[in-house]
Formats: structure tokens, C-alpha cells, sequence
């Protein structure tokens, strides 16, 4: 019998938590039509506030993992949770863009704390060594909760306005802390002993490592812009209704929930790990030039391979970084951890290229250069080795 169906209730209660982390993630992104009024601001106040959370989620990913190493996979999963939650609780009284800013750097910091934790719990959960599998649930379980912070946080603030609707995401974020904490046991959460600094080290400096975060960027560039301005390009470009804009731009999470599932599978099959990274990336890039075109059917077709590609390459970096660890067993969420913030710190970036590109040029610039910026990043997977498995070996 496999763990997962030994122990159900822990397995349901990360995926849960996962699907409303996910709601948190891009809530932001959908309602900014409705925020920027209020806040008395337009593209460039997005693109501030969206830098800001993934700056945030990208400088806390090693430290998260390092205080896992230390307390245990678990209690720094309901901790993080706890953090990202009281945050978006305090976005609802914000008055000011800055404001939101440090609120949603805030909500990164938490939400840093969850992920790589919550990927080796759950790996351990399904099927033990299976990394891709217990990777490609958690990313199919973001990619649910995108689906509702996206399409389904327009109807929520639009019928209750944006502030309840902050108040309401809070409020799921503390349940699912309480559902982790009373649910997932602590020998799932698989607590080790206290770090070793050269264990720490080990992993900063490993090569491979390094090169497969600074790859993984190129997805968060098509994903951060995507999620992050195409129901607001939409709305005030395309002249969509905000159910259809936010229906299109929910396309880049649709897709993914099968994509992950599949990629899942795929790794722990396939050889060619990093060659299937190369086509996504290139995926990735096709996606956002495609974007250019101004139509809502250009505009979901965009979203719709975006998502595609990006459950795959996602899907590939993170059971990679899993595979790739060389400093032993207890140190996979600080391997997870810090591919994650690598690839996070430098999605810190793409929304502040992308809205200074639409202010000065247009969205078709702002589309067109963040496609030929993706491309970039196929030249570190490429300088990786071929086989991913030194555990194996």
C-alpha cells in the first residue's frame, strides 16, 4: 500500500493548502482593475507591487530551507502559512500602492517559507523516492488555485469588492495552517538534524544547481506576465469584460493541471531532462510573442500554450533540484529551496520590464521583448550536464 493512501487526510491537507496559497499568489493580479482606481494608479503600480512579492519570495527561499533543515519540514510549512495569511488580511485596509507593496513583499516572504517544505513532505507522502509524481501534484494543485484567484476572484470582488475579497483569502490561508498542523504527522514532515554549514555551502555552490535556477527564470518571465497583466491588458486594451479577461488569462492554469500531472510522469521516465527544459523554455517564448497580436483570441491562445509549457518546465526544475542534491537526503528542501529562489529572485525583474515597456511602447513591445528575454535563459540549461540522477549513480 502506498503512503499516500495509508495517510489520505495529510495528502488532502497539503493539497488544499496548496490550492489557496495559489489563490493568494494571483488574486492580485486579476482585481487590479479594481484596485488600481482606489490606489489611484495604472500599470506601473502593478508591475511595483508584483516585483516587490516576488522579491520577496525569492530572497526568503534559502532561509526557509535552511530553518526547515533545522525544525522540520512541517512546522515551517504552517509558520509560512500563518505569515503570507495575516499579510493579505492587512491588504485589505491598505490605502497606498507602497503600502501594498511591502504587504505583498510580506506575503512573498510567507509563502517562501511553504513550498520547498511542502514539496519533500509530500514527495515522501507519494510513493517515496517518485519526485516528479509528488511535484506534479503540488504544481496541478497551484495550478487549481489559480484557476480560482484568477476567474473566480473577479466574481468574488467584483461582488464584494476588493478589500472583503483580501479579507476572505486571509482567512482560507489560516484554516489551511490549522488543516497542515492537525493532519500531516511529523514522521511525513521527516524532521533532520541540525544543518551542517558545508552541507550548506555544498549546495549553494553546486554548479548544476545554479544553472537550473537561473533556467527556471525564463519560465517565470512568461508566467509572471501572463498571470500577472493579461486580465488588465484585457480589460483596458482589448476591450473584454472582465469575466472573459480573467477567463483567458485563468487559460495559464487550466492547461497545467494535465501538463503537470504528465511532466510528473514524464521525468521519472524520461533521460532527457534537460532538453525537454529547452523546448519549454522556447515554448515559453513562442507564447508571450504571440501575445503581441492585439486580439482576446491572440490573447488566449498565448495563455493557453504558456500554461502548457510551463507545467512541463516547472514540473522538470523542481523534481530536478530534488534529483541534483549531492549534500544527502535531509538537505532536498534546501536543494528545492534554493533553485526556487533563484528562479523567483529573478522573476523579480520581468514585471518591472514588462510595465515600463507598455508605458513607454505599448503591450506589443511589452509582449515582444519579454519573449526574446525568455529565450535568454535556454543557455544556462543548455551548459547543464545530461543525466539529472547523480543519486542513482
Amino acid at each position: 500500500m502506498s503512503r499516500s493512501t495509508q495517510n489520505p487526510r495529510a495528502l488532502g491537507s497539503l493539497v488544499i493548502a496548496r490550492v489557496v496559497y495559489a489563490i493568494n499568489w494571483v488574486n492580485v493580479g486579476a482585481i487590479f482593475y479594481l484596485m488600481g482606481p482606489d490606489l489611484r494608479t495604472g500599470v506601473s503600480g502593478l508591475g511595483l507591487i508584483t516585483a516587490t512579492f516576488y522579491l520577496g519570495l525569492g530572497l526568503l527561499q534559502v532561509p526557509g530551507g535552511v530553518i526547515a533543515a533545522r525544525w522540520g519540514p512541517k512546522r515551517v510549512v504552517v509558520v509560512g502559512i500563518l505569515i503570507y495569511s495575516a499579510s493579505v488580511i492587512a491588504t485589505s485596509v491598505a490605502s497606498t500602492v507602497a503600502e501594498v507593496a511591502v504587504l505583498r513583499f510580506l506575503v512573498g516572504w510567507g509563502m517562501a517559507f511553504v513550498f520547498a517544505p511542502s514539496v519533500i513532505i509530500i514527495a515522501r507522502l507519494l510513493r517515496g523516492e517518485k519526485s516528479g509524481m509528488g511535484v506534479g501534484v503540488m504544481n496541478s494543485a497551484f495550478d487549481l488555485g489559480g484557476i480560482a484567484g484568477i476567474f473566480g476572484w473577479v466574481v468574488i470582488a467584483t461582488a464584494t469588492g476588493w478589500r472583503p475579497s483580501f479579507l476572505m483569502a486571509g482567512a482560507m490561508g489560516v484554516a489551511t495552517a490549522a488543516l497542515v498542523a492537525l493532519f500531516v504527522p511529523e514522521g511525513a514532515a521527516g524532521k533532520v538534524p541540525r544543518i551542517d554549514r558545508k552541507a550548506l555551502v555544498a549546495v549553494i555552490r553546486d554548479r548544476e544547481l545554479v544553472l537550473l535556477g537561473i533556467g527556471t527564470v525564463g519560465f517565470g518571465v512568461a508566467a509572471t506576465d501572463i498571470a500577472g497583466f493579461m486580465t488588465l491588458y484585457g480589460v483596458r486594451s482589448l476591450s473584454a469584460s472582465a469575466a472573459l479577461a480573467s477567463g483567458v488569462t485563468s487559460m495559464v492554469y487550466v492547461i497545467p493541471i494535465f501538463t503537470s500531472l504528465w511532466g510528473g510522469r514524464a521525468f521519472d521516465a524520461l533521460s532527457k531532462h534537460r532538453m525537454v527544459m529547452v523546448a519549454s523554455l522556447v515554448g515559453s517564448a513562442a507564447a508571450l510573442s504571440l501575445g503581441s497580436y492585439p486580439s482576446v483570441l491572440a490573447a488566449a491562445v498565448c495563455a493557453a500554450l504558456g500554461g502548457l509549457v510551463s507545467g512541463v518546465g516547472y514540473t522538470f526544475a523542481f523534481a530536478g533540484a530534488r534529483e541534483l542534491n549531492r549534500a544527502g537526503s535531509e538537505y532536498e528542501s534546501l536543494a528545492v529551496a534554493w533553485v526556487n529562489s533563484l528562479s523567483l529572485t529573478g522573476s523579480f525583474f520581468p514585471p518591472i520590464f514588462f510595465s515600463y515597456l507598455v508605458d513607454a511602447y505599448g503591450y506589443r513591445a511589452g509582449w515582444l521583448w519579454s519573449g526574446a528575454l525568455t529565450l535568454a535563459f535556454v543557455v544556462p540549461v543548455l551548459l547543464m550536464v545530461e543525466s539529472w540522477r547523480p543519486r542513482a549513480a
